[in-house]
């Protein structure tokens, strides 16, 4: 079973790094000419692209539509535009898909400039945590993971490449929804995941929730705040992003969006 969902996990690995780590994939963009606040406004619409089956990030079925979509609509509503949206599963679609904006953004300095990607400020604070069902025997911290423990990573994360230096059997999958089902199912012993997809497989379980603990403290490489990408923008669309997030921070839009999917808010641990 879990070489079948390897082998499924590879041909998917591309549509979930558009997810969560899109910068992965912004070096293969062509540079494009930057769509101004003006257009956007005469338009009367933003863009995003999003995976359309990867929930809780995003679902095309729309019930519900995932709190990248629903993030993405609050901050359209605050320019005083609508969203649409460019479903995309792969770099090449990606690559010619017409979109604004790429929610959950990692803020990293020098990947951003390399990539001339812009970001807004950050709105929420992630990373990768280790989680476990209740009755796992022998795991209390991260460090007690070893060569006899199974832990799933996604494919070719540094999360999978430090855990194997630290000399951990790691399991690599493609989609965390795989990953999530397979520690369900005690064909894994523990799961290196995003708090977002822990948290939506407890709210969706209660009655076999996962125990979680922190795997990323103290490692840079696992821990990290997240942003709206600008994928063409100018000076005043950055600009009104910011603004839009900073509201919907203040008013608890954002704490409220990420309850709704069963994910705590993590206020980011700086501002860009």
């Amino acid at each position: 079973m879990i070489q079948q969902r390897r082998r499924a996990g590879r041909t998917r690995l591309a549509g979930y790094l558009v997810l969560l780590s899109i910068s992965a994939l912004v070096a293969a963009m062509p540079q494009a000419s930057a769509r101004p606040l003006d257009s956007i406004k005469t338009r009367g619409s933003l863009s995003i692209c999003a995976h359309p089956n990867a929930l809780p990030f995003a679902s095309r079925k729309g019930n519900p539509p995932g709190f990248q979509i629903e993030l993405a609509r609050a901050i359209a509503q605050q320019l005083g535009v609508g969203l649409s949206v460019e479903w995309v599963i792969s770099g090449n679609q990606f690559r010619i898909a017409d979109c604004d904006l790429i929610m959950d953004t990692i803020i990293d300095p020098d990947a951003l400039e390399q990539r001339r990607l812009r970001a807004s400020i950050p709105y929420q604070h992630g990373g990768v945590e280790l989680a476990m069902r209740s009755d796992a025997p022998g795991i209390a911290t991260p460090r007690d993971l070893n060569g006899e423990h199974r832990v799933g990573v996604m494919s070719g994360s540094m999360t999978h490449m430090i855990l194997n230096r630290r000399g951990v059997k790691t399991i690599p999958f493609g989609f965390e929804d795989e990953m999530m089902a397979a520690l369900d199912s005690g064909e894994i012993d523990a799961a290196a995941a995003s708090p977002a997809s822990i948290g939506f497989f407890n709210m969706n379980h209660p009655e076999r929730k996962l125990r979680v603990m922190a795997l990323g403290d103290g490692e840079p490489d696992m821990s990290w705040d997240i942003a709206v990408g600008m994928r063409r923008s100018d000076s005043q669309l950055r600009g009104e992003i910011d603004r839009a997030v900073e509201r919907l921070l203040a008013d608890g839009t954002v704490r409220t969006i990420y309850a709704r999917y069963g994910i705590e808010h993590r206020a980011p641990q700086r501002k860009q």
